[in-house]
């Protein structure tokens, strides 16, 4: 009779459990990780008994454990390789990330050529008063390889050659600003939003005489941009876990969340594309 009243109950359990009952976990790119954060939590209040965990590690983890199946979805500051291409992913384009330099405010520069920040970043140039500013070593803070922050900043602003040797390494967005903040003589490459966060303690640095905002990046002065992905793989994920997975970047995709929570966040809605003379 105990044995049937507990059969009974977890049977009872079992029935308030929404169908709709899935776990989505999305794994990447650390700067797309605050918005997508954000966007699962409004999507669980109206889609009870979905549960969406977001964890970072960076735009090559992502991409690389959606192409394992490691995860349902992986976001990414970058395209992924033809290689993962091959294997089945589907890439959906969510938002146009706006990418700024940043330094601490006592280096005395506010704007930098596209020649002096690759000079900057390849190691040709290592005090900032070769650029005009004050007579302050210049400190490199960067982000480790598996980062996708890095590759556009590789792309963009070093056009390809390698980075100079003499840099640090951190793997957060926050932890970059925080230390770009407390480090005299120290430049990083941050998306917009964290420069927001972050107003008075880090400096913007124009680039090209252009400076990171919406009329910049609109305009296509400004060319530190890049796409910021998410993409699932049909053939490595449960087919339920795929609906809602796909329902949930519908959401991120929608006109209202797109002209309303990606604007706040600091990034532009990937409909923008259209007029954008830069390149993605």
């Amino acid at each position: 009779m105990k044995i049937r009243t507990l059969a009974l109950a977890a049977l009872a359990a079992l029935a308030l459990v929404p169908a709709s009952a899935q776990t989505v976990t999305v794994m990447g790119s650390t700067a797309l990780g605050p918005l997508v954060k954000q966007a699962a939590e409004n999507y669980m209040k109206s889609h009870p008994g979905v549960q969406i965990a977001v964890s970072g590690g960076g735009s090559m983890t992502g991409l690389n454990q959606v192409v394992s199946g490691g995860c349902t979805i992986g976001i990414s500051d970058v395209f992924a390789t033809p290689a993962q291409d091959r294997t089945g992913i589907v890439n959906h384009n969510l938002v146009i990330e706006p990418f700024t330099l940043i330094a601490n405010p006592r280096v005395g520069v506010s704007s930098l050529t596209p020649q002096q920040a690759e000079d900057i970043w390849t190691g040709k140039i290592n005090n900032w008063n070769q650029v005009g500013g004050a007579n302050l070593r210049i400190i490199r803070i960067n982000r480790p390889t598996s980062s996708g922050t890095r590759a556009v900043l590789q792309h963009t602003v070093a056009h390809d050659k390698p980075f100079s040797d003499n840099q640090l390494i951190q793997d957060a967005s926050g932890t970059v600003a925080k230390m770009v903040a407390s480090t005299p003589g120290a430049i990083s490459f941050i998306e917009l939003e964290f420069l927001d966060l972050y107003k008075g303690r880090i400096r913007g640095i124009a680039y090209n005489g252009a400076v990171c905002d919406k009329q910049g990046v609109g305009s296509g002065k400004y060319t530190l941009i890049s796409f910021g992905h998410a993409y699932t793989n049909p053939g490595k994920t449960n087919p339920a876990a795929l609906r809602v997975a796909n329902d949930f970047l519908n959401y991120m995709l929608s006109p209202q969340f797109q002209s309303t929570v990606v604007l706040k966040a600091g990034y532009m809605p990937v409909s923008y594309v259209e007029h954008l003379k830069a390149r993605l």
